[in-house]
């Protein structure tokens, strides 16, 4: 994955190794690959191209991507089947770094980084929502590229087969996303700036 995304900036590595909480707003390579997969399954149809729409789409369905047991509690509750579920492991911890509480839910810190490296580098584009209702983004061919290598890594297998869970099941705007999250009692208790379990 380094070569495929390039070293990390002089300073900057593993968020679990960072001495204070300035590395909570770091960009990982970790990071940057799931949210470049999270982009682009989500920046076409079969039959056109499209984006995901806004950031707090982005941060919600990275937060159920990212928390395998608050995953599967949605999804049962929102079409899918026991069987369609199965493999999604509620024990396992959270993907790379834990997710704060914040104004609309959980949140990431480092999304701007994340971001930016993905949008400066050329793997993502920022795109304008079809009338005028905020932005949105997806992958350039570069990214789209680099996505579908990256998934053909079998270190990717449970992140794809939640990629599919999610567009299946939970393309829905942010708003809505939101609402669902604050159903559960570990985001809609907790407090600004805690993190989440």
């Amino acid at each position: 994955m380094k070569d495929m995304l390039g070293d990390p900036p002089r300073g900057q590595g593993s968020l679990s190794h960072e001495p204070s909480q300035y590395g909570r707003f770091r960009a990982t390579r970790e990071a940057e690959a799931r949210l470049l997969l999270l982009i682009d399954a989500f920046s076409r149809t079969p039959r056109r191209e499209r984006s995901l729409e806004g950031r707090v789409k982005l941060a919600k369905l990275d937060f159920l991507l990212r928390y395998p047991h608050h995953l599967k509690s949605i999804l049962l509750q929102h079409g899918a089947s026991e069987s369609e579920v199965s493999n999604i492991d509620e024990d396992e911890g959270p993907l790379d770094s834990r997710m704060m509480r914040y104004r609309y839910g959980p949140w990431d810190p480092a999304y701007y980084a994340i971001l930016g490296s993905l949008i400066g580098r050329g793997l993502v584009q920022v795109v304008p929502l079809p009338g005028g209702k905020g932005l949105g983004y997806h992958t350039s061919t570069n990214g789209a590229d680099l996505a579908a290598d990256l998934i053909k890594d079998e270190s990717f297998i449970r992140i794809s087969d939640r990629l599919a869970l999610l567009r299946k099941y939970l393309d829905k705007s942010g708003t809505t996303l939101k609402n669902w999250l604050y159903e559960l009692p570990e985001v809609a208790d907790a407090t600004w700036h805690e993190d989440l379990k």
